[in-house]
């Protein structure tokens, strides 16, 4: 025992065991897909002796040289026909750590550095390699971030699949967000596929190891509600732990970034710029919440507290999740939008990145929108405004190199002519060149106008999409369990080709057509849908305005989207709207229409129809033509009517498969 007089007394009764020990260097811990990744190499490496006998082991120059030409000359590009100067860069530094961590073998310094210069020198002449490179221009900046969020709730004709299908909406909204105001990377908040694999690997054996991979994405337990005086103000406060920051299993519990949201802005702000505009929705349709069941109840109860006033306490109350809802995922996938379908399946990283990239085209965007472009810019503004330290702590970094090296613009930030005559300085030519507004045609339509909609439909290639997709639908109600992932797989190729196709259309138009007179939103198909779709019309009047949270419009709008959430059918519609027995509004019987082929469920979204005499004319209004005033009203009074239709049609469906 230990004692004050005698500190060694406890030691000296144990005795080690030597045997035990050995003077082997351990090597630092890597995720199992790192370490594959490794090996992936060496397997190449052995490949590559076998067809080359005069290879020496361990490699010499030579050796190197001639494998990484044969690599080179092998490996397809994802740019271009062949592989960057960066990928075989990359490649060489995983064979090299290979050898060292399984043959024990370590390349010198000068070996190293030969090699390289070989790579950006002889061999990418030799191949050549590609010399694409990362665009490291544009970032996210506040005003494209607006022009997503109008675009995805005022303008879009995309329609999203899932049920409900407007979850989706709701879903990318909130993530791009908490991307934008956390600088968080894609993996942190929806499920990536190389962490998914690791923890499979990880628990391998154990009977949790896919739900340990299911949950490795941002879920309920890392947010935390409160009501709290904030300046003066009673207000919501949303807290956001990001566990899984890159090389979070090395991090201890306090070298976790948190972030926290908070209901009242300092200024007035468009409502959608708000994240507890899309994260109370989604939670209380999830009935994430232990004592309240809508949102209605926690805005009342924050409105309770303001009249009961002023409280020595900052934190009046703690809105716990519950217990059984902790580990669900926030964002999940298409078929487990409702909480009673989900099994705890979260969306995948790839997925949520090519939507994100979609509304960004959708949007005018010639360049990709990517999560990593709406890291750059939050990483930017917070070096300009924080110190190093609180920059690096909300980028989840160790390295303070890395911002500069990945991150900072190449943009200066010193305004050239004002700095040298000692005048007034200008920044927003500056911010404007940091964002992605050069990237953008604000003119470009990105829907086909009517005339070459309806001649898309009728051809014959889209006729057999439609027909197929139709019979797999009809297989999908009788299918048993095993077959209907093969029938969904099937589903998704068509509608990936038919969406892909009509990209292509798209394109063509848009070379074709000069600069557009007008707006090139309020003759799209969604310009009339939405006047038959309540919530849907309301969110896109009033989701632009700047609002409060509490005020009777923003009470309107967290309740519409609630129901966006929560609602089973496909669609928000109105009750007058309702089939007549089995025949639409217009007359025509629900049976004839799925004989015929007459429903969309892709980029089109409308209904086709043989072609009329005023159809033509409802063409003709929405491709440019000149009419007159009449002729105009008569137009678009066919195309809502046409949208009305296909809105019926959708909801019946919707609710008899």
């Amino acid at each position: 025992m230990r004692t004050k007089h005698n500190p060694t007394l406890k030691y000296m009764a144990n005795v080690v065991d030597f045997g035990e020990h050995s003077n082997n260097e351990i090597q630092r811990t890597v995720l199992p897909r790192t370490e594959s990744g490794y090996s992936d190499t060496l397997l190449i490496f052995d490949n590559f002796v076998t067809l080359h006998p005069q290879a020496i082991i361990p490699p010499d120059i030579r050796t190197c040289r001639a494998f990484l030409e044969w690599v080179a000359r092998g490996m397809n590009g994802r740019i271009q026909e062949r592989p960057t100067v960066e990928t075989i860069q990359g490649f060489f530094r995983k064979f090299a750590t290979g050898m060292k961590r399984k043959r024990k073998f370590e390349f010198p310094p000068a070996t190293r550095t030969t090699i390289n210069e070989y790579i950006v020198g002889e061999l990418k002449i030799k191949i050549p390699l590609s010399t694409e490179q990362m665009n490291k221009d544009g970032g996210v900046s506040p005003n494209d971030l607006t022009i997503l969020m109008t675009q995805l709730w005022c303008r879009d004709h995309h329609e999203y699949r899932g049920d409900p299908a407007d979850r989706a909406r709701v879903q990318l909204s909130a993530a791009m967000l908490l991307y934008c105001f956390t600088s968080a990377r894609t993996g942190e908040v929806h499920e990536s596929t190389a962490r998914r694999h690791g923890a499979r690997e990880i628990g391998e054996e154990s009977d949790d190891a896919d739900l340990e991979a299911r949950v490795m994405a941002a879920c309920y337990k890392h947010f935390e509600l409160t009501i709290e005086t904030v300046d003066g103000m009673i207000m919501l406060v949303l807290t956001y732990e990001r566990e899984f920051v890159k090389g979070y299993w090395r991090k201890t519990k306090w070298e976790i970034p948190k972030h926290a949201f908070y209901e009242v802005y300092a200024e007035d702000m468009p409502i959608f710029l708000n994240f507890l505009t899309f994260f109370l929705p989604m939670a209380v349709a999830d009935k994430a919440f232990r004592d309240y069941g809508s949102v209605r109840e926690i805005l009342d109860a924050v409105d309770l507290y303001e009249k009961v006033g002023h409280s020595e306490d900052k934190i009046l109350e703690v809105i716990c999740v519950r217990e059984e809802m902790r580990n669900l995922p926030v964002f999940r996938q298409y078929l487990e939008h409702h909480v009673e379908s989900s099994k705890g399946n979260a969306r995948g990283a790839d997925s949520f990145g090519k939507a994100l990239v979609s509304l960004g085209h959708r949007s005018g965007y010639t360049l990709n929108i990517t999560v990593r472009s709406c890291r750059r810019w939050a990483l930017q503004e917070a070096d300009k405004k924080y110190s190093e330290s609180a920059r690096m702590k909300f980028a989840g970094q160790t390295n303070r190199n890395t911002y500069g090296k990945s991150y900072a613009h190449p943009l200066s930030e010193v305004d050239g002519p004002a700095n040298y005559l000692g005048i007034a300085s200008r920044q927003e030519h500056i911010q404007n060149r940091r964002g992605m507004g050069l990237y953008r045609n604000s003119a470009l339509s990105q829907l086909l106008p009517a005339k070459a909609e309806f001649e898309f439909l009728a051809r014959e290639d889209i006729h057999a999409l439609d027909q197929t997709m139709a019979k797999l639908s009809s297989l999908l109600l009788n299918a048993l369990p095993e077959e209907k992932h093969e029938i969904r797989l099937k589903q998704k190729r068509a509608y990936s080709e038919k969406r892909s196709l009509y990209n292509e259309e798209l394109r063509k138009v848009q070379a074709q057509s000069g600069k557009q007179h007008g707006s090139i939103y309020t003759e799209t198909m969604f310009h009339y849908r939405r006047k038959v779709m309540p919530h849907r019309d309301f969110l896109a009047q009033k989701l632009p305005c700047k609002l409060s949270l509490r005020s009777l419009d923003g009470r309107r709008i967290l309740q519409a989207l609630e129901s966006l959430c929560s609602e089973k059918n496909t669609i928000t519609y109105l009750d007058s709207l309702s089939p007549l027995g089995q025949a639409c509004v217009c007359g025509r019987s629900m049976k004839e229409i799925t004989e015929n082929g007459y429903i969309s469920t892709v980029a089109t979204q409308g209904i086709t129809e043989p072609r009329t005499g005023l159809q033509k004319y409802a063409s003709n209004a929405t491709y440019g033509l000149p009419m007159n005033r009449s002729g105009g009203l008569i137009a678009r009074s066919i195309l809502i009517i046409q949208a009305i239709c296909s809105v019926v049609i959708r909801w019946y469906f919707g609710t008899h498969p």
